[in-house]
């Protein structure tokens, strides 16, 4: 059974106050005010999760830990949602990773936080929701589980997803076992279908490494020569059907990502998730580090 404690993160002048799930060799520790982001996933001391302290410590949209996207997945087209003939700005993977979250519990058995809307949401987001962030931890896996739920009167449009950063000691050495249905370096057009391998390559000239994928098959995998880390990331099939493998050039990690949407899903009809008025829908995956 894990334990919890508490802490607090401090460096290059910033504070976070910080929860901890402990079980055995395992921890995994959650910062509520940084979006609700979990921000360290060790075995023995050894993190397998990223954490870019100068950008954690900013008020820039968090690219490291694991952040929460709602509820967009990507930039929308032009970087705008359009909701009863009104354009709204979106920032890139939403605006759940860039505000803080409330503990609403905190025990041996798990973490619990809320997001509800505020000004700053309202502006970019007319919609009425709550969402609960569930964190636990049972030995080598760590489980999130996402619940949004409709508190408005009118129907809730979004996808969800998550942007896991993972330690990486070089893309080189880093191998994936992936099957999916689609693979291709963009959302828009036709897509080719998966390879037997699916690789994560740098295009030459580019700073950044990307695949997109459809029909993922539960779980994603990967093996990291170099550290010796293993990663799994499992999770329901019928409620994150994309998934995205991502790294940007010179940096030690690599992302591997559960989706429900793309870019511009929620501008598309029948391409993302609506909740109508007192429903409620739960978005749960896990990972799992050896």
């Amino acid at each position: 059974m894990s334990t919890l404690t508490t802490g607090t993160y401090e460096k290059y002048g910033a504070s976070y106050k910080t929860l901890t799930l402990t079980d055995g060799e395992y921890a995994f520790t959650v910062t509520p005010e940084k979006g609700g982001m979990a921000t360290s996933f060790t075995k023995n001391g050894d993190e397998y999760l990223w954490l870019r302290d100068k950008n954690f410590e900013s008020t820039d949209r968090p690219r490291c830990g694991i952040p929460i996207l709602f509820p967009n997945c990507g930039k929308p087209d032009d970087g705008v949602h359009h909701f009863n003939g009104a354009a709204y700005p979106i920032e890139v993977h939403g605006l759940a990773d860039l505000v803080p979250w409330q503990v609403k519990s905190a025990d041996d058995t798990a973490i619990e936080l809320t997001l509800t809307p505020n000004g700053l949401t309202k502006f970019v987001y007319p919609f009425d929701f709550s969402l609960t962030m569930r964190y636990t931890l049972t030995g080598s896996t760590a489980t999130l589980a996402l619940t949004v739920a409709n508190t408005g009167d009118k129907a809730l449009p979004f996808s969800v997803g998550f942007h896991p950063y993972f330690a990486a000691s070089k893309l080189d050495n880093v191998a994936f076992d992936i099957d999916a249905a689609t693979c291709s370096e963009s959302a828009k057009g036709e897509q080719p279908a998966a390879p037997g391998t699916i690789t994560l390559t740098r295009k030459e000239g580019s700073a950044d490494s990307i695949r997109l994928m459809t029909g993922v098959k539960s779980p994603m995998r990967f093996t990291d020569s170099g550290n010796g880390h293993k990663v799994t990331v499992s999770f329901d099939e019928s409620v994150f059907t994309n998934g995205v493998l991502w790294q940007q050039d010179a940096e030690s990690f690599v992302c591997m990502e559960p989706w429900n949407g793309w870019a511009n899903s929620v501008n598309e009809a029948g391409h993302h998730i609506e909740l109508n008025p007192g429903e409620s829908k739960e978005f749960k995956w896990s990972v799992t580090i050896g």
